[in-house]
């Protein structure tokens, strides 16, 4: 598949960096068309804007593959790949005027992610990676340069990162929350995927996050990886279906993984984001 991996990759790499182009167009507006999703999330007319480009390459490029994406309903194909999109992870961001916003694009092969690519359009900033080709890192004009995770060792000497505080909705979570913040160097709240490209450029050596879709992880995974990290649901399982994640440099994900087990358990509470496959309400335009 290594030949076959490496198309891919450079096309999704190619196809996320244009589409990603797109939401320049409507960022920074002030009377940006946009509505509240069912989960209370936003969703923008750039959102869809994104989505529909990236679509139509993948048809394009590769017609018989499935397509899951944030906005629109699932196109199911006949071979054995899917592309997972997410055209704006950090929409509130996004509507803020806030530029850590970023287009996420995955291709998965029998239901596991094989590449990932996360492109920070207003940073000019692209992290990817696929299943032993590594991760990459690329700024501006300059050459891809290799993606490492930190080397940090000791969790009282970490930075950990998550997208909100909001998100940790059950006593649980909150409780883990203030262990995390209490026994790390430093928490910050830099949000979204740009969390993925800052752990994998040893910029942050953990990443929490309790509620997440397929869509805002997905591309991760391989990214995670391929730069040396490791990574979870908070149960310690390498599992889709959780909707949350534990991603760190590979020296930290033991130790955090033993303070989540101390808490006391308490059963968790559903949010409208952790309903993962559940299809979108509008249709992708014949």
């Amino acid at each position: 598949m290594s030949t076959d991996l490496q198309a891919r990759l450079d096309f999704a790499v190619g196809a996320a960096q244009a589409s990603s182009k797109i939401t320049l167009e409507y960022f920074g507006q002030s009377n940006l068309d946009q509505s509240t999703k069912h989960d209370g999330t936003p969703v923008t007319i750039a959102d869809r804007a994104c989505e529909t480009d990236l679509r139509e390459r993948i048809i394009k490029a590769y017609p018989q593959d499935s397509i899951l994406g944030e906005e629109f309903e699932r196109k199911v194909g006949t071979s054995e790949y899917e592309w997972v999109i997410d055209p704006i992870d950090g929409t509130i961001s996004f509507v803020q005027g806030v530029p850590l916003f970023g287009t996420m694009l995955a291709c998965m092969y029998k239901g596991h992610p094989i590449l990932g690519v996360i492109v920070m359009p207003c940073l000019d900033e692209t992290v990817y990676a696929a299943d032993g080709l590594g991760c990459w890192h690329t700024t501006k004009a300059n050459a891809p340069t290799r993606a490492q995770v930190s080397n940090i060792d000791k969790l009282d000497e970490s930075i950990i990162n998550t997208t909100s505080m909001s998100y940790f909705l059950t006593p649980q979570h909150r409780r883990l929350y203030e262990q995390l913040d209490a026994q790390s160097k430093h928490t910050r709240g830099w949000s979204d995927c740009y969390g993925w490209v800052l752990l994998a450029t040893g910029r942050v050596d953990a990443m929490i996050e309790p509620v997440l879709s397929l869509w805002d992880f997905a591309a991760a995974i391989p990214i995670i990886t391929e730069s040396g990290g490791a990574w979870s649901d908070l149960s310690g399982h390498q599992s889709l279906d959780a909707g949350e994640m534990v991603a760190t440099n590979e020296h930290l994900h033991t130790p955090i993984m033993n303070l989540i087990r101390a808490l006391d358990p308490a059963p968790k509470e559903d949010s409208g984001r952790s309903k993962r496959f559940e299809s979108p309400e509008s249709d992708f335009p014949a």
